[in-house]
């Protein structure tokens, strides 16, 4: 018979190198985050404060704020909520930003946008808003939230609220919050640009205390990697982009639209993905940038809705990923150049999904390795594992709680909590993100398990904005 101590150790052959190379290539991906951080914090967001006087002196272009919606419950306190903010930078000088500024939203409900126009009909801006028909097509047979930013497009290139000289479309999410400061800043990077892609952060505060620990703690993982979309954005290469603070030139938009068709049948849910990519094999990297300002979201409530939503961020961009594969100008483009996008794509996403195996397994693992390390300190025997490979794994360690740190700073700087909530906040994301990081990548795990054994379909049901919505969704099995 086996003695116990023999199957640990032959466990612990087996495991250990296995963990020490997964945990390896998981540290060289938050390296990067660390080093945009660390080198290139002046530039994640702007700081500067900017003035409506300031901004009567520039050459303002025309900006409209789209939010793009299925119009689900709950959803339109929140979306009420952002236009809100928005009215309030217009009534600092209507006369001024009425001249420039306005909101649409893009909806399949009609009392969704009847309601939107009865609340801000005497606003000091104007806030439009489009029905999409239920019988509504595209060309291409585009679904999901694509088919409603085209119809949105083809409205405009109908002359729907069509302004006479440069115009950007600031994209919204349902939850999206830019304050008027931000706003502020926003118009003033577009009155300057020559770009024509750009996006900035993204925290995630509000509603913030109303969110299980878990899903609190998943969120912190996100300002952090913002910083590599920053890199990203800058860099001109769309490894990433996300949805919402996306800021596009109308004219860019109107030309290249949203009917991006599907892939084997089956409708494209990242949508943001595969616009970028459209947009670099067409155009190349010198229309992207990063703007700098900041948009406020909202964390998932319930951990059923934050798995959810990530599952649908990997399939999505594997979706977008494999089309981009197909594409006739994507396969024009130069070998490196290539190699570089699918790879780089992959590596971000074999690194989140790795995330699920590596913490399951540490969770076993690493208890053992501590305490053999403690005996060998005691009985002063030689170490489990030799002191260069303890080092680096012990930097790996602190990068990743390093990171959740940091984002939960950024989050509940916004957050509306007193310093001493603040730093429990910030300890709890920390405290439980080992069980947080388990259950964020196991979607990304379970999104690549499937798709690798042939999975294609996908639904758009955006998260809940409200947490009756959640537990509706949680009891319906969405």
């Amino acid at each position: 018979m086996i003695a116990v101590p023999d199957m640990i150790d032959s466990a612990l052959m087996t495991l250990g190198p296995f963990l020490f190379m997964a945990v390896s290539v998981i540290g060289v991906r938050m390296a990067g985050y660390w080093l945009s951080f660390i080198f290139f914090s002046g530039r994640f967001r702007r700081r500067e404060a900017v003035t409506t006087t300031e901004l009567r002196g520039l050459d303002v272009p025309f900006v409209k704020i789209q939010i793009t919606t299925r119009g689900s419950d709950g959803s339109t306190g929140v979306i009420l909520r952002g236009i809100r903010n928005v009215v309030e930078l217009g009534r600092e000088d209507p006369a001024f930003y009425s001249c420039f500024l306005s909101v649409e939203v893009v909806t399949e409900s009609a009392d969704q946008a009847e309601t939107v126009r009865s609340v801000f009909q005497d606003a000091p801006i104007a806030v439009h808003t489009l029905v999409i028909p239920v019988n509504y097509e595209t060309p291409a047979g585009t679904g999901l939230k694509a088919r409603g930013l085209h119809y949105a497009v083809e409205n405009r290139r109908g002359l729907w609220n069509r302004k006479p000289g440069r115009t950007f479309i600031v994209h919204y999410d349902e939850e999206s919050v830019m304050v008027p400061d931000e706003l502020r800043k926003l118009v003033k990077v577009l009155s300057t640009t020559k770009k024509k892609v750009l996006e900035g952060p993204i925290y995630y505060p509000l509603e913030y205390l109303r969110a299980s620990v878990l899903c609190r703690s998943m969120e912190a993982n996100r300002p952090m990697g913002c910083y590599e979309c920053r890199h990203v954005m800058e860099s001109g290469v769309p490894l990433h982009l996300h949805g919402s603070n996306l800021v596009v030139d109308e004219a860019l938009e109107n030309e290249l639209g949203w009917d991006i068709g599907s892939l084997d049948g089956r409708p494209f849910i990242a949508e943001d993905y595969v616009f970028g990519m459209n947009a670099f094999t067409k155009y190349g990297r010198g229309i992207f940038d990063w703007h700098g300002c900041l948009m406020l979201e909202q964390p998932p409530f319930s951990v059923h809705s934050a798995f959810k939503q990530r599952y649908r961020w990997i399939f999505g961009v594997l979706q977008g990923i494999t089309a981009a594969a197909r594409s006739p100008r994507f396969r024009a483009l130069p070998l490196w150049t290539r190699t570089g996008l699918l790879w780089g794509t992959r590596f971000r996403i074999a690194t989140f999904a790795l995330g699920a195996v590596v913490g399951t397994l540490s969770l076993l693992v690493v208890p053992i390795f501590v305490g053999r390390a403690l005996a060998a300190l005691i009985l002063d025997e030689p170490p489990l594992i030799p002191g260069a490979a303890s080092l680096w794994l012990a930097v790996i360690g602190s990068m990743w709680l390093g990171s959740v740190f940091v984002g939960a700073w950024h989050n509940v700087a916004d957050a509306g909590l007193d310093r001493w909530s603040r730093t429990s906040e910030i300890a709890r994301a920390v405290a439980v993100a080992p069980i947080s990081g388990i259950c964020e990548s196991s979607a990304a795990l379970v999104a690549v398990a499937g798709w690798m054994s042939g999975k294609r379909g996908v639904e758009w049901i955006p998260t809940p904005k409200t947490k009756q919505a959640d537990l509706a969704s949680i009891r319906n099995g969405d």
